[in-house]
């Protein structure tokens, strides 16, 4: 199907066994309060850890800053075909948090795992036993999410540098697309090098934005910490370097899990990426991606002493880089403990420059934006294809709601589950007798 991934180099089983793994251990690591995915409730674990909260307490906060994004990894499975770190990660922040002890944390952890690794293939026997399968519609909700998440970097430039430098990064964007999908490939002797459009429209974009950061700051003063703020992020870098085995084997894991597709990060430009057969494409986002969390990551590690369950997301570009299966938890731990090594340099070194530091925030407001923007254009393509003009009204209607209520529901969630329920009302009305195919 296209933009559903349904075959898979690795067997289930063995997938299985990777998701299991990373499930328990990252239960494990959440309950310890070394590691959590959910970058928003971070700033809650010193709570626990310093006796002002108790557990009961911790994970209720813990567990309702997550559920919409579980329900956003949901959406990002039906959608794409890949278990989301959404889907798993946010959810074992809650067990972990849960747990009363390591024991129940790893146990409840894993049996987490195993149900999204075999309960997906029992959600695609569901859809085939409906009077109307609409999963194949479902695959139209990836179908912008390339060309419009690639034009990410002009969006934050803009949103930081002004409208101008913006529109210009946009230009040089599409330049550089018709271009590239003008010429396809290059010929470099006797080796054809394919010119990527996303891929390189990406790139240019990526340039751009690095430059105009770097100039702009040798025009703004670094920040200093003062000595306080110093002794509590040397402190809780020295707490982290402390769990560094913890830490390295979860990127052990994480690598593997994106290497043989048991887990994923961005999963709906990985999916595009995979199907395109284009790895390139995803390796350059996941650059951006790297770029964009570095500032978040680091400060809000350095202030609170948990890291974060993937890391700086190096470990996600390095498995999809190993050549072999057994490679990529090799790679994955060592770049979790360069990451770790050089948490403190990276925290001064974004004092020292300021717009750097700032575009992180940028960047990632420009990614949800665009891939919000791609996820409900494609949500309205899938309804259309499946009810027509009413699943168009269905899920301009979800939106509108959320919209107005105050984002009940993600953005990046709330239009994928609005096909998804054009689709489920759709066989509802196939089976009252009010709708015939």
């Amino acid at each position: 199907m296209e933009g559903i991934i349904t075959n898979f180099e690795f067997s289930l089983p063995f997938r299985a066994i990777v998701l299991i793994a990373i499930c328990a251990w990252a239960s494990l690591l959440s309950h310890k309060c070394i590691s959590n995915f959910n970058d928003g409730a971070r700033p809650v674990f010193p709570e626990l850890m310093e006796g002002r909260m108790t557990r009961a307490e911790f994970a209720v906060v813990v567990t309702g800053m997550g559920f919409g994004w579980v329900l956003a990894g949901f959406s990002q499975w039906l959608g794409t075909g890949l278990i989301a770190c959404h889907l798993t990660l946010i959810a074992t922040d809650c067990l972990g948090a849960w747990s009363p002890n390591k024991w129940v944390a790893l146990i409840i952890g894993g049996a987490y795992g195993a149900l999204c690794a075999f309960g997906t293939s029992f959600i695609n026997s569901a859809f085939t036993a409906l009077p109307y399968n609409f999963l194949n519609d479902l695959t139209q909700i990836s179908t912008p999410a390339l060309p419009v998440f690639c034009m990410f970097p002009a969006v934050a430039i803009a949103s930081q540098f002004g409208a101008k430098k913006g529109i210009t990064t946009g230009v040089i964007e599409a330049v550089v697309y018709i271009f590239c999908t003008v010429v396809g490939a290059v010929k470099i002797g006797s080796i054809s090098v394919s010119l990527y459009p996303y891929t390189f429209a990406m790139l240019a974009g990526m340039i751009c934005l690095l430059v105009y950061s770097i100039n702009g700051s040798k025009n703004s003063e670094s920040v200093e910490n003062d000595s306080e703020t110093e002794n509590l992020f040397t402190k809780n870098a020295n707490r982290i370097k402390s769990n560094w085995v913890y830490l390295c084997i979860q990127g052990a894991l994480n690598a593997l899990g994106i290497h043989v597709l048991a887990q994923a990060y961005q999963p709906y430009v990985l999916s595009s990426a995979v199907l395109a057969g284009n790895m390139g494409t995803f390796e350059l986002a996941m650059i951006g991606v790297i770029i964009a969390f570095i500032p978040l990551i680091v400060s809000t590690a350095l202030a609170t002493g948990v890291y974060q369950a993937v890391g700086l997301t190096s470990v996600m570009l390095v498995g999809c880089l190993a050549p072999t299966w057994w490679l990529a938890p090799i790679f994955g731990f060592a770049a979790e403990f360069v990451e770790i090594q050089l948490l403190g340099l990276l925290g001064k070194g974004l004092s020292k420059f300021p717009e750097l530091s700032k575009c992180g925030d940028y960047i990632r407001d420009a990614m949800v934006s665009c891939i919000g923007l791609a996820l409900v254009a494609g949500s309205f393509l899938a309804a259309n294809a499946t009810w027509g003009a009413v699943g168009i009204m269905i899920v301009g209607g979800f939106f509108v709601l959320n919209d107005v209520t105050g984002q009940r529901i993600p953005k990046s969630a709330v239009g994928p589950l609005a096909a998804v329920a054009v689709g489920i009302l759709f066989n509802i009305m196939i089976f009252l007798g009010l709708v015939v195919l």
